[in-house]
């Protein structure tokens, strides 16, 4: 019986507590500033025209839900827009970000690499072994690799006791070029690094911008990248604004847009933006200089420019990403598409082999390992040693997103022209000149079509409109929830 009475009283505490309620909402609801809602809470009116009144309020409030969904949805397609625009013809402009990568060995024989192979032993029925030099060159030069080719160089020498052998692991090592900075992260030992590698002096001899001559090696810093050891002007991958080695490059009409180089090796040059890559899988305006020409390369590039406003929106509502918006899963300092597509290249890799070829992870991430000859093999059985770009885009990863968006900064480059002077038979040196073609008169310019203040208006004239909603109802609705209801508690206890 005891037991009975306590659950009686217990259900007539909630029922109490369930009226107060009640109660207190029909009073919120009859003083409150929402459209309609004082209607369905007057008692004095007749049920027909609550019912009415209650069908309009959940009427709009529909209309309001529907209306919020279809602009979000539509938010993300029509967020930022793209325009043409013309601009000043006296305003300045940056030139691009330049790599410096050395050609392969076969163009260039120097820095001990025929001296290398040959202390490795000889080949079959030969005094210099073609096979471990090819698989030498690709190691150093990754465009080098043939599909199918690693295991076809190296296998036939193992049972040969005098032959040459590929190196089994330390490629990274191996194919560095010594310079202070690689010296200062990395600690090489083995004396045929030294002579394998090149540093910085070994390539330059001279350079200058609008005439104004510089030290090539204070801004041409070395990177390991997708296309092999190279020494990068103005890269975000491997400097920052402001730094001692950032170059000043915007020039105005004053100064003519042309830069010049005098190297003492052959070499690739390659322009882009400051926050890429050079890499082999993507179209790039690139140039090569043989030793005895003169390469002389024009391009043309229009900038691209963004409304400030344009950082607040999310990047699958721009479809496009800033430099300094890295994920968590890049080894790299800046986001670009050909940053992004490095990235998912080794992560590719580490899932089907464990390791990745060390040059897509240019600072050495020890949560990368890199491939030893057994992991090379293994990533030429799966055909991911150099993945395509439409495959890669295909690809997916448990924590990386390869589906990659273009960098919002990217401007276009464009060759227009190239040529090559003979300077003279057995020169041992080449010179390169890259010209702007004309002054750029045109520009890219991204613009914010919703901000933040418009969908700030946008949804609250919807709720305006349906619900007679403002800052002020919100405001109330907490209010009347909070304070009001803790002050009404406590007078209530004050007068029991």
């Amino acid at each position: 019986m005891a037991h009975s009475a306590g659950n009686t009283n217990t259900a007539r505490s909630w029922r109490k507590k369930l009226t107060g309620f009640l109660r207190y909402l029909k009073e919120y609801c009859s003083n409150c500033s929402f459209a309609g809602f004082s209607y369905i809470a007057n008692h004095n009116l007749h049920w027909s025209e609550r019912i009415f009144w209650l069908l309009c309020v959940m009427l709009s409030i529909g209309g309001v839900s529907y209306l919020i969904v279809e602009y979000q949805r539509d938010f993300s397609n029509r967020a930022v827009s793209v325009i043409y625009e013309s601009i000043s013809s006296f305003a300045p402009i940056r030139f691009p970000s330049i790599s410096v990568c050395q050609l392969p060995p076969k163009y260039d024989f120097g820095g001990g690499f025929e001296e290398y192979i040959q202390s490795l032993g000889v080949g079959i029925g030969e005094d210099y072994n073609f096979d471990v030099h090819s698989q030498m060159v690709f190691i150093m030069f990754p465009d080098r690799y043939s599909p199918n080719t690693i295991q076809k160089r190296c296998k036939p020498y193992e049972s040969c006791e005098e032959c040459a052998k590929c190196p089994k692991k330390d490629f990274r090592m191996l194919a560095l070029r010594v310079s202070e900075f690689l010296i200062d992260t990395y600690c090489i030992k083995h004396f045929l690094s030294t002579q394998l590698g090149l540093n910085c002096s070994s390539i330059f001899n001279s350079c200058s911008l609008s005439g104004k001559s510089f030290d090539c090696c204070q801004y041409f810093r070395p990177m390991v990248t997708p296309s092999g050891t190279c020494f990068l002007l103005n890269s975000l991958q491997n400097n920052h604004h402001g730094s001692e080695h950032w170059f000043p490059t915007t020039l105005d009409r004053n100064n003519p847009p042309e830069f010049h180089m005098h190297l003492k090796r052959a070499a690739v040059l390659s322009l882009f933006n400051e926050e890429d890559l050079p890499t082999l899988t993507l179209p790039a305006v690139t140039t090569s200089a043989l030793l005895g020409i003169h390469k002389i390369f024009k391009f043309y590039t229009e900038a691209l420019v963004n409304d400030p406003e344009i950082v607040d929106i999310t990047p699958e509502a721009r479809d496009c990403y800033f430099p300094d918006e890295v994920p968590s899963w890049s080894v790299h300092k800046a986001y670009s598409f050909s940053a992004c597509i490095s990235d998912c290249t080794r992560l590719a890799q580490i899932d089907k082999c464990n390791c990745s070829l060390y040059f897509f992870n240019p600072f050495n991430d020890e949560r990368f390992p890199d491939c030893d000859y057994d992991g090379l093999l293994c990533l030429e059985r799966n055909g991911v040693v150099k993945p395509n770009v439409a495959w890669m885009m295909k690809y997916r990863n448990p924590v990386a997103n390869c589906d990659c968006l273009p960098s919002c900064t990217e401007s276009n480059i464009q060759t227009i022209y190239s040529q090559e002077e003979v300077e003279y038979p057995g020169a041992k040196d080449s010179n390169i000149t890259v010209t702007m073609t004309m002054w750029p008169t045109s520009q890219f310019h991204r613009i914010a079509l919703r901000t933040k203040l418009d969908i700030v208006v946008t949804i609250g004239g919807i709720l305006g409109l349906f619900v007679g909603a403002s800052i002020l109802s919100a405001i109330e609705f907490v209010y009347y929830f909070t304070v009001r209801a803790a002050n009404t508690y406590r007078m209530a206890h004050k007068l029991n």
